[in-house]
């Protein structure tokens, strides 16, 4: 046995302090973020032998595969503690394609956590070139069948994750590494699984009148009625929209959105679907708003603040005009504003307005005009709430700007507004959580605006949703929509459009969060 332990000390030796490697930077992850790794008596010790088992698999490497496999499973720790640092949860799978996607907002939104984000890539390099120091002095034995028992694990392991998702889905019991290695592990189970489509009654469009003369659809961008002084909150950042309280023409609601992110809000919401997995609906355009209002003789129009990705730019086939953020010279959400006051409004028209102002980093989507709250880029949570309350009250300006215009200038039009999603902002009612994309309830708390000069409405509901309103707006622009499958119940989507990235099904109560029926993952 000490001929065994002598000449193998150098692949012991290596095999502790890559296991060190992999878990220390946990525990001081959790001196900074309260509950990061909570200590479990049933997976602790369980997941340090996997760690060690791990650790030594790799020891037992020839050189460049260990650098390889040793960086892989040090960047999966340094991910979810940077993934953590910004939303204070942990890394899902569904997650895991928004990097494809939307890499520009995720690249942008670094840059609120750059410092720690520089130091992780430090401690990273570091940690490398410690290791292959250690590689060198200690002078452990390689064997090239370690390579193929590793890579086969790592083939192997999705088909696991496959059959007992539960188990694997990221939470604070589970190390850093291991959260991040089951997210993707369970990205790459569902994308090699067949997905089966659920079918459903196909829904009816009704042609009913002509529509409203002018039909004017503003989505915004992470708005949380939560943090609108409008709604309640303690903050003075809507001071504009509180004017309005007293219009009869002005009716404002509470509302839930019908996605986590954009793509997939905007995309439900201007295909009024309800239903997470009906992608027929989507493949026919039956029910593209756009679409609607063209037939119906409408000149429709895009006009968005944001870059539009794919799921959402084949949507726009039916709009006369589009316009996007490249399209734009100026910076912020004005520049729509601009864009509306140059329409001829004299023959029927139906204006969507996609607003970028709210997004994170908030800050860069707000004019210094509106730098009303200080914040201070040391302490996270004050930065991120002071810069949101500057960017809504930017907002709260610019919705109020474009009421005041269309009353002063025109007659018979309608104007809608709601939020793709709602934004989280760390607060113990929200989990301790930020930004969105995450299926959760913070995520989809967002505001409902109405207003118009001649067409009042009854809205009697304490809350409404992404699925009603956009019903409400086919109405206005001369349909009515009947699904046939509806039966009480309604959906908020994951980040996926298909649905496989789950969703949650609830019933409409005068109460937030609603009543769940039943959850997908």
């Amino acid at each position: 046995m000490k001929n065994l332990i002598s000449k193998y000390r150098g692949n012991i030796l290596f095999t502790f302090i890559f296991t060190l490697f992999l878990l220390l930077p946990d525990f001081l992850a959790d001196l900074i973020f309260k509950h990061y790794y909570l200590i479990n008596k049933k997976n602790t010790l369980k997941e340090i032998i996997i760690t060690f088992t791990i650790s030594l698999i790799i020891s037992f490497l020839p050189k460049k595969p260990k650098l390889i496999f040793g960086s892989f499973f040090l960047l999966l720790t340094f991910i979810q503690i940077g993934y953590y640092s910004y939303f204070h949860t942990y890394l899902p799978f569904y997650q895991i394609g928004l990097i494809f996607s939307q890499y520009q907002d995720i690249l942008t939104a670094l840059n609120t956590i750059i410092y720690l984000i520089i130091f992780l890539i430090i401690s990273f390099i570091t940690l490398l070139i410690i290791m292959n120091l250690f590689h060198k002095k200690l002078k452990p034995h390689s064997n090239k069948i370690a390579t193929i028992i590793l890579i086969a694990l790592l083939v192997i392991f999705p088909f696991l994750v496959k059959k007992k998702p539960s188990i694997y889905m990221p939470n604070p019991t589970h190390f850093g590494y291991l959260n991040t290695f089951f997210a993707i592990n369970q990205f790459i189970a569902n994308k090699l699984s067949k997905t089966k489509y659920k079918k459903y009654k196909p829904y009816i469009v009704k042609k009913i009148n002509a529509g409203k003369p002018i039909v004017i659809m503003i989505m915004g961008e992470s708005l949380n009625y939560k943090f609108m002084n409008l709604f309640g909150w303690k903050y003075n950042d809507t001071p504009y929209l509180d004017k309005l309280k007293k219009d009869k023409n002005f009716i404002y609601k509470k509302a839930i959105s019908g996605g986590v992110n954009t793509p997939v809000s905007v995309v439900t919401f201007f295909n009024v679907k309800r239903e997470p997995d009906n992608i027929e609906l989507l493949l026919t355009q039956k029910t593209n708003l756009l679409k609607l209002a063209k037939e119906n003789g409408y000149k429709v129009y895009w006009l968005s603040m944001q870059n539009e990705g794919s799921s959402i730019s084949t949507n726009l086939n039916f709009a006369d005009v589009v316009k996007t953020r490249k399209d734009f010279k100026e910076k912020y959400d004005d520049a729509l504003f601009k864009e509306l006051k140059k329409i001829n409004f004299n023959k029927k028209t139906f204006v969507i307005l996609h607003f970028r102002a709210n997004h994170a980093p908030y800050e860069k989507y707000t004019p210094k005009s509106f730098y009303k709250w200080s914040f201070n880029y040391k302490n996270y949570h004050k930065h991120q709430l002071f810069a949101y309350m500057d960017s809504v009250l930017y907002v709260d300006n610019l919705l109020y700007k474009i009421i005041e215009y269309m009353k002063t200038h025109h007659k018979n039009f309608v104007i809608y507004f709601t939020s793709d999603h709602a934004e989280m902002l760390g607060f113990p009612w929200e989990g301790g959580r930020y930004g969105h994309s995450q299926l959760v309830w913070g995520d989809t708390s967002v505001p409902f605006l109405y207003y118009s000069d001649s067409f009042h409405k009854k809205l009697t509901k304490k809350f409404y949703n992404h699925y009603l309103i956009a019903k409400m707006l086919a109405k206005d622009l001369g349909y009515k929509i009947i699904n046939p499958n509806e039966n009480g119940t309604y959906y908020v989507n994951g980040v996926q459009i298909n649905g496989s990235a789950g969703w949650i099904e609830y019933k409409l109560t005068n109460k937030f969060p609603p009543k769940k029926i039943k959850e997908k993952y």
